[in-house]
């Protein structure tokens, strides 16, 4: 069914710049209900993570705590926007180190109010707490993955569009439960022209940990490390001999189902350092990807003696190679530099693949500049409910802000 666009309550302006009337949105729960033809249309000009059958994929495993919308926007009945939504149900145990390591300063943070009625029972009893967070784009991926538009629409309007479907399904949520607040993530400054529309529906803009992203011009690994100067290159070589002890091995679809048990505790290893986890996935999702995506999903193990100490895993995508989610045996860590070798491993990928860009994701940011990613600009928007889930909120937006950092650059002035 079309629902007809209405001004959402709570714009600042009562007027929009086009009819409303002109607009309409279909909302779906399913990808086996989406209009492909519709979806389509649309997602072929926006992200490659709105491809239904990457999408399908999350849908079949996804984390425990997520489930999924999707709209398709039609101006005149003709499709010219898409969106993709997750809703994520976390509760303490999701906040990780910051409770566990960072109690005390999570205390100073929130108001006396969540102090008592909330804090004790983050501490205490993580099963009790449960906050419910719509999230327009994608909590497992860094970047623009949320909307789609086609190239003709005015991309203000799209999001004044946005606003009214996020209304309409955090209304049709509260037969769950209510929405704490919403989140509208991840914008490079190029698109931030457009997407500032949502702070007159109140929504607050702040940034993000940048996305790392190495702009791959290399033909060879050896004309990488020899871009580098001395003190990087050798670092580098360094590192790669360290890693000659690991054996490296594509896994196939039954690989993984075979090495499941160790590549969930390989991935929980890294998974459970993070300050803030608000999905977690099993190895089941890895399997259904490559089974799914085939060549499109990398997914390399990493062995010593025979045992798994690592994985890394990729989207080989057009002219780009999106860096997916690793995992650390950390002993083996500090034997073999399996991290930073993994790291080189991701160039070595981009390389082989002629991909043009290498994105790296927004975490380690440091680390990963001195393999040669810069840092990307991100912005995301959001929306507090009410003013008791702003205060419950607010500490955790503050997390996902970005941390002080030294940006390093490895290459030689003349590569700068």
């Amino acid at each position: 069914m079309l629902i007809p666009c209405n001004t959402v309550p709570n714009k600042k302006s009562t007027e929009l710049r086009k009819k409303t009337s002109d607009f309409s949105f279909a909302v779906y729960d399913s990808v086996s209900m989406i209009n492909t033809e519709h979806w389509n249309s649309v997602a072929k000009y926006g992200s490659e993570f709105l491809d239904l059958n990457y999408l399908s994929v999350l849908e079949k495993v996804p984390p425990q705590n997520m489930r999924f919308h999707y709209s398709i926007i039609y101006d005149a009945k003709q499709p010219v926007a898409i969106a993709y939504f997750q809703v994520i149900d976390f509760s303490s145990e999701s906040f990780g180190s910051m409770i566990e390591h960072e109690s005390e300063e999570f205390r100073c943070i929130v108001t006396n109010y969540v102090k008592k009625h909330v804090t004790n029972h983050l501490l205490r009893s993580a099963d009790k707490i449960n906050m419910r967070l719509l999230i327009c784009g994608n909590a497992c991926i860094s970047g623009e993955h949320g909307i789609a538009t086609v190239p003709q629409l005015d991309k203000t309007l799209a999001f004044d569009a946005l606003a009214d479907v996020i209304y309409r399904i955090s209304r049709a949520e509260k037969l769950r439960g209510k929405i704490a607040a919403v989140l509208v993530k991840d914008f490079y400054t190029d698109s931030i022209k457009y997407s500032k529309e949502l702070e007159e529906y109140k929504y607050h803009d702040f940034l993000v940990e940048p996305n790392m992203i190495v702009d791959i011009h290399w033909k060879t690994f050896e004309e990488y490390l020899n871009s580098m100067s001395k003190k990087y290159r050798n670092r580098a070589k360094s590192v790669v001999k360290k890693g000659e002890g690991i054996k490296r091995k594509s896994l196939s679809v039954d690989d993984i189902k075979a090495g499941s048990k160790q590549i969930e505790e390989l991935y929980n290893n890294v998974h459970y350092k993070a300050k803030f986890r608000m999905a977690s996935l099993s190895a089941p999702y890895f399997a259904e990807m490559k089974n799914t995506l085939k060549d499109k999903f990398s997914f390399v193990g990493y062995y010593h003696n025979g045992n798994l100490i690592g994985f890394k895993s990729s989207f080989i995508l057009k002219g780009s190679v999106e860096a997916h989610f690793i995992g650390l045996n950390y002993e083996a860590n500090k034997e073999f530099d399996t991290y930073q070798n993994i790291l080189y491993d991701y160039i070595k990928e981009g390389i082989d693949t002629n991909s043009k860009h290498l994105f790296l994701g927004r975490t380690a940011s440091e680390i990963k500049s001195t393999v040669g990613a810069r840092a990307h600009e991100l912005k995301c928007y959001v929306r507090h409910r009410n003013p008791l889930s702003n205060r419950i909120i607010k500490p955790f937006i503050d997390y996902l802000k970005p941390t002080e950092w030294i940006p390093r650059s490895p290459f030689k002035e003349d590569k700068i």
